[in-house]
């Protein structure tokens, strides 16, 4: 398991960077982290299940102006790998998460204030003395790290001291409170989407939200149909732009 652990760790260590390194790729969201930790734990099918279940929980929770969200990337593949191990699904990593996901916020940015200042300073003086490949070098090393590490520590000893003590403390939760947190992570899953549904709440984007549900509901498509239908959209917008601007740079030269 030692192994197992060390991987899990990786995983978060590299999803936790994906906000500095990668420009917000999301691909360090539940839903995507969570197939390697199954691949790893040896349970494919119940890791992404539980992704899509913490996914969904923290759909609403990206970063806007000031407004920092719970921390998701280790904290999802910290419920996921939990959930896989205790074999108690989206509840626990649902109770999991949720206070990790505040904990590690917090935990990040303690760990993230001395090399971030450092950094930053660091990267100041290169700018001035128009040294940019050091600035870069600076910021795709001391900031990203700064961050992922801390995060692939706590989860490495989460797992290796914590596994045991959370079987136990699973098994002593009642039933009914494990019941109670399977209905708390079905409301919690609407409570994703409001949030996201608050962000995209713009009169231009709100018909083409609810234009993908009635395609999904009502027409029974799948994602992929979808996501297909909205790229030909997008398409013929970017289509149709284009000549719009052609024709009035003519009319412009004619005139």
């Amino acid at each position: 398991m030692l192994v197992q652990y060390i991987l899990v760790a990786l995983v978060a260590f590299v999803a936790s960077m994906d906000e500095q390194l990668f420009g917000i790729t999301m691909l360090g969201r539940p839903l995507f982290t969570s197939l390697f930790v199954g691949l790893i734990l040896g349970d494919v099918t119940n890791g992404v299940i539980v992704g899509a279940a913490l996914e969904s929980m923290f759909m609403g929770a990206i970063m806007v102006g000031a407004a920092v969200p719970p921390e998701v990337y280790a904290s999802g593949v910290l419920g996921c790998a939990f959930a896989l191990i205790t074999g108690t699904g989206a509840a626990t990593a649902v109770a999991l998460a949720l206070p990790v996901s505040v904990f590690l916020q917090v935990w990040r940015n303690f760990c993230y204030a001395v090399p971030g200042a450092f950094a930053c300073r660091k990267i100041e003086a290169a700018v001035e003395k128009h040294e940019l490949a050091k600035a870069n070098l600076y910021h795709l090393t001391i900031v990203p790290l700064s961050i992922g590490i801390p995060s692939a520590l706590l989860v490495f000893c989460s797992l290796f001291f914590g596994a045991d003590l959370i079987n136990n403390a699973l098994n002593a939760i009642p039933q009914f409170v494990m019941d109670g947190l399977n209905v708390a992570s079905g409301v919690m899953v609407c409570v994703g989407f409001a949030l996201l549904i608050r962000t995209m709440g713009d009169n231009k984007l709100l018909p083409w939200l609810f234009l993908g549900f009635i395609m999904v509901i009502y027409l029974s498509m799948d994602v992929i149909g979808v996501a297909a239908a909205a790229f030909c959209i997008a398409a013929l917008f970017v289509f149709n732009q284009g000549s719009a601007t052609k024709v009035a740079a003519e009319e412009e030269e004619d005139f």
